[in-house]
């Protein structure tokens, strides 16, 4: 029971850090109008991904904190590369 306690509080940190990343208007442009989900759906994914990893890594206790750094440095990414794109297209 403690480990599915831990997978739904990877779930549920992912799903804020996805909310607070489309509060913050970290969605890229270019992902239309289905955009949000897909940005929920990367937070969770990445913040189950990084909790297991924490898990095997690091342990029980700071497992939740692996989980929402890695969730929050994966949201980060897509706008970052579409920065970059932009900037690199405009200088062409």
């Amino acid at each position: 029971m403690p480990v599915l306690s831990l997978v739904l509080s990877w779930a549920l940190l992912g799903l804020l850090v996805g909310a607070l990343a489309l509060a913050a208007r970290l969605k890229p442009v270019s992902w239309g109008g289905r955009g949000w989900l897909c940005l929920l759906a990367l937070g969770l994914a990445s913040a189950l991904v990084g909790g297991l990893l924490g898990f095997w890594l690091l342990g029980r206790l700071f497992s939740s904190a692996a989980a929402l750094w890695v969730a929050v440095l994966v949201l980060c990414l897509p706008r970052l590369a579409d920065v970059l794109r932009i900037r690199r297209a405009s200088r062409h």
